[in-house]
């Protein structure tokens, strides 16, 4: 993100306060800003989306509903608890990577989804990856990474960097089962951020 002075310019909207106050209110309950959130938000990811990933509009809003959803469940489930950049940022930062994982999937000319039912933004762990997407942090995440042994590395480079289904890293670091899979992505990126604090 650091590099796209364009995806830059279109995140700046509510000042850092409001932002603030909008996610303290959104965590006490009231969860209908949500809605509001979608529709403040929704024009401009569009544009961008359609402008900068060559998404189509449908996919750019599907995408960006997903996003809002996925934002929506980390502030719930408590695993965003502290906001460290703008609302839009997060947002715009989610839905680019389920941009990016639906071009992925329509060039590999599946003729339906990978899992079929289960939706991308569920299963992603948003926390430690928009962390990193900061410049000055990548350096301790490719520390942590070099660090992590195999197949962890693997599963976690191909999952979260080159968007593999499930099913393909299953096939490629030969487990038994999408199951055991998922299981060993959640015990891998734990792995993984007990070796970022380490070099926090």
């Amino acid at each position: 993100m650091t590099g796209n002075p364009s995806f830059h310019a279109t995140v700046a909207m509510h000042t850092e306060s409001e932002d603030q106050t909008l996610f303290e209110s959104i965590k006490s309950g009231r969860y209908e800003l949500i809605d509001q959130l979608y529709l403040d938000h929704r024009t401009a990811f569009v544009t961008y989306a359609k402008r900068q990933l060559y998404a189509t509009e449908e996919d750019a809003a599907d995408c960006f509903q997903d996003a809002v959803i996925a934002f929506y469940r980390n502030v719930v489930s408590g695993k965003l608890q502290v906001l460290t950049c703008s609302i839009r940022t997060y947002l715009f930062s989610i839905g680019k990577r389920l941009v990016y994982r639906r071009n992925h999937q329509r060039q590999r000319e599946m003729p339906t989804d990978h899992e079929a039912g289960v939706n991308p933004a569920d299963e992603l762990d948003w926390s430690l990856i928009d962390r990193f997407e900061r410049e000055h942090d990548r350096s301790r995440l490719k520390d942590a990474m070099d660090s992590l042994g195999e197949p962890c590395r693997e599963i976690l480079t191909l999952y979260y960097y080159h968007h593999y289904p499930i099913e393909s890293i299953m096939q490629s670091v030969g487990l038994p089962s999408e199951g055991a899979t998922r299981i060993k992505k959640m015990r891998c990126l734990n792995e993984l951020k007990k070796l970022v604090k380490k070099t926090s």
